[in-house]
């Protein structure tokens, strides 16, 4: 009986000494520790390049839209709106999907005017502007109080525009889509300038302001 434990004893040391000086498969093991880390490290450098392109080409866009938009160029069968948005989207090359792209432009007379509001007596001292009870300065005379006078359009001669492109750029994949995404998987990407039309004609006349309720 003890002879029979001991060699049982003797095989399994040998067994296990096998077994320690056996390296066959350690590098898969060994990879399959790595690959996942790597994979991720190579994605995320992909997924950054892309979002950092795309911010690239939509700066590089929004000053090609305004350099255009500042001389009042106009081409035949197209408004300057339309011709500055061509401009723009020509400038992405087709790696920007112009469904997630949105364009703004704002008219401002001088460059201090920017994202300003429009004056107001705050009548019922609340701290914040109320229709139909405090008054205000009406400065881009439409008739209703503004956060932002700013009109829309691409201005007249020696206007002041503010140009601003909004892009949800899409994920290469769902992971990143999910961790760092909005609701759809998106990430914002926002360029924006700020140019003065080159006096090319006649400057469109200004409206009075207005105290208006």
């Amino acid at each position: 009986m003890n002879m029979a434990n001991e060699l049982r004893k003797r095989r399994m040391g040998c067994l296990f000494a096998n077994l320690k000086k056996d390296e066959k498969g350690a590098a898969l093991i060994e990879a399959a520790f790595v690959l996942p880390t790597l994979l991720l490290m190579i994605i995320g450098t992909l997924e950054i390049g892309g979002v950092m392109l795309s911010n690239t080409l939509l700066e590089g866009a929004i000053a090609d839209a305004s350099r255009q938009g500042i001389t009042g160029y106009t081409v035949d069968g197209m408004t300057r709106e339309e011709y500055i948005t061509q401009v723009l989207e020509d400038s992405t090359f087709g790696f920007i999907k112009l469904d997630n792209l949105v364009i703004t432009n704002k008219v401002y007379d001088s460059f201090t005017e920017i994202a300003t509001a429009e004056p107001y007596t705050d009548v019922d001292e609340d701290g914040s502007y109320t229709n139909g009870v405090d008054s205000f300065t009406d400065l881009n005379c439409n008739n209703h109080w503004d956060s932002d006078i700013g009109e829309s359009g691409v201005g007249g001669p020696g206007a002041v525009v503010v140009y601003t492109a909004e892009y949800d750029a899409d994920f290469l994949t769902g992971f990143f889509a999910q961790a760092i995404g909005d609701e759809d998987g998106r990430i914002r990407i926002e360029a924006s300038t700020a140019v003065k039309n080159e006096p090319y004609g006649s400057p469109t006349a200004d409206c009075s302001p207005q105290v208006k309720t």
